[in-house]
């Protein structure tokens, strides 16, 4: 093969077999010989000044100027243009700009404080994205990391700095009041929401179930914070974001395919309500081929996660679900049908059923007037499917809040605040007693 690559060819360009190249194992210390003429560093390259140590705060603002800097280098794009003149460019790493070579220290500090500036403006911040601008449809959207933080960033920071208008965190103190009362629902008003951070409000109502999932988090890892209750996860495992106060009403009759999805809310009459049934949540299997603990695997409405593989046997199975490690949360469901009052004549009033789970259940029994607010979404109807030779699709509610509208509370709600505290004034003096029943006494005159 050597003799075939040489033949024809000069010396030095024919193909040569391993024998003839050379030894690096035999000759790497002389890479390590001692040169004088050029084993030293150039003198004008050496810092020879003193400098005197610096305390822990200062460290601290050096260092995050350092990384304000190179998370800018990252972010800004310069452009390079021709100087009039013989003026000389120099780039300078640590000022990320083109300073001319002649200028004073002065003005490479002007440029450096600038810089700094525009760095810690909030505009220019790496960390802060504009979540308006979407790439993408905004479900997927608000699955990417950086969108689900900047989320995460904002409603925390609505929680912990809403007041009220006498000057109280709103939020802080329901947090107090619900660790207190032993509770796992942390109410939030949509109007205050979208008062204060009006993307967030838009995109509860259009994409519910990917925002309430980052609420939860959020309102879990502030009320397990250093600052609150952060053994409260022994009390409840849970906490969870309720949306109250949803300003449009919407009745069964016309809840349609638009609405699916989406988060609505609904007033009714409960007619039914079924027993507590525990839900998987949190799936472990074993194998029972190698009998390993496999998962969990997160179980969703939409379908079922089971293993398809064994890591450790590579087998497909079958595989058992094991109870104890399994975590269940609480399953209910309840009738909603519309209230008498709201149906039109010759029609009859139509029934939707809303699904409860983990700290709503039973909090409405039949026969009582509940306002709901829930995602109106779709499952699998069984049932309806086996007398059809098409699969049927069925609409239900998931219940995020539940509350009560019994018929004073409705009246309560229709009375202005001024005649409130008038009737407040009223029940403090001692004679009113005497007062409505003079009153009752004159009217039958």
């Amino acid at each position: 093969m050597a003799e075939r690559a040489g033949d024809g060819a000069p010396d030095g360009l024919g193909l040569y077999e391993e024998e003839d190249g050379e030894d690096l194992m035999a000759t790497y210390q002389e890479d390590y010989a001692a040169i004088p003429e050029l084993d030293h560093y150039k003198s004008e390259l050496l810092d020879h000044g003193s400098y005197d140590t610096i305390d822990a705060g200062a460290r601290l603002a050096a260092e995050a100027a350092i990384s304000r800097r190179f998370g800018l280098r990252r972010h800004m794009r310069l452009s390079l243009h021709e100087e009039r003149g013989n003026s000389c460019l120099a780039w300078h790493s640590d000022l990320l700009t083109f300073v001319d070579a002649g200028s004073s220290m002065k003005a490479v500090q002007a440029n450096s404080s600038r810089l700094n500036t525009r760095s810690s403006s909030p505009e220019s911040c790496p960390q802060e994205i504009n979540i308006e601008i979407m790439r993408c449809p905004l479900r997927d959207w608000i699955t990417q990391t950086n969108t689900r933080t900047e989320i995460k960033r904002r409603f925390r920071n609505f929680l912990l700095t809403y007041e009220s208008p006498k000057g109280v965190y709103v939020y802080l103190e329901q947090i107090k009041q619900m660790c207190a009362n032993n509770l796992a629902s942390l109410k939030v008003s949509y109007p205050q929401l979208s008062a204060a951070v009006p993307i967030l409000a838009m995109w509860t109502t259009d994409v519910p179930r990917e925002v309430l999932e980052i609420f939860d988090e959020v309102a879990a890892e502030l009320v397990l914070s250093s600052e609150h209750f952060p053994s409260y996860k022994n009390i409840m495992p849970e906490v969870h974001v309720r949306i109250v106060d949803l300003p449009i009403l919407d009745s069964i009759q016309v809840l349609r395919r638009i609405h699916q999805n989406k988060l609505v809310r609904a007033c009714g009459v409960v007619t039914r309500r079924s027993g507590t049934y525990p839900q998987l949540k949190l799936a472990k299997f074993t194998c029972l081929s190698c009998q390993a603990l496999l998962g969990p695997f997160i179980q969703s409405s939409e379908e079922e996660a089971t293993p398809s593989l064994c890591p450790f046997c590579r087998s497909n199975g079958p595989f058992h679900l094991h109870h104890e490690e399994s975590h269940f949360r609480n399953y209910q469901r309840i009738a909603l049908q519309e209230l008498p009052g709201a149906v039109p004549p010759g029609h009859v009033p139509r029934t939707k059923e809303v699904v409860l789970l983990d700290d709503l259940i039973d909090v409405a029994r039949p026969g009582e007037e509940v306002d709901v607010t829930g995602i109106f979404t779709h499952c699998y109807d069984m049932e309806t499917t086996g007398h059809s030779t098409l699969p049927v699709i069925a609409t239900i509610l998931e219940g995020n809040h539940v509350a009560k509208c019994d018929l004073a509370t409705r009246d309560a709600e229709t009375i202005a605040q001024r005649h409130k505290q008038r009737i407040l004034s009223c029940g403090r003096r001692l004679s009113i007693v005497n007062e409505i029943v003079i009153s009752v006494l004159w009217l039958r005159r």
